[in-house]
């Protein structure tokens, strides 16, 4: 079910079958502001209201690198709000397309850890949605 679109650039799925918010990224240039009505306004407050339990990016498919107000955004406000809201599983599927994509996925996150988000990092999304429906 679509929660959210950032035309060209994300959208945000539910999935119920496995209780998680599914980000896709094609293009990772955005502002905070659009960071964080997409992640934490549409995602996070969806996955809160349901039940979830997982916040799986893929960036697959996805260019471009975060800015720096972003990685900041992520640490001191997105991985709390996660922790907070209930987010226990934290899953990223690297960029098949961008080296500089994925500095932005190892820089973002290796502050997970800190808020108690178990990292987990999948090949695609299949492999994401069969690791939670062995971990419910």
């Amino acid at each position: 079910m679509r929660i959210y679109e950032i035309p060209e650039k994300l959208t945000v799925d539910w999935n119920e079958d496995v209780k998680a918010v599914f980000d896709t990224w094609t293009n990772y240039t955005v502002t905070v502001d659009q960071f964080r009505e997409a992640v934490i306004n549409k995602g996070l407050a969806h996955a809160k209201t349901h039940g979830g339990h997982a916040y799986v990016v893929d960036s697959s498919k996805a260019h471009g690198a975060f800015s720096q107000a972003i990685m900041d955004f992520i640490g001191t406000d997105a991985f709390p709000a996660f922790a907070k809201g209930g987010i226990k599983y934290f899953i990223t599927i690297k960029s098949a397309a961008s080296a500089t994509t994925n500095l932005s996925i190892k820089g973002y996150a290796a502050k997970a850890g800190p808020f108690g988000l178990q990292l987990l990092d999948l090949p695609d999304q299949n492999a994401a949605i069969a690791w939670l429906k062995e971990h419910p």
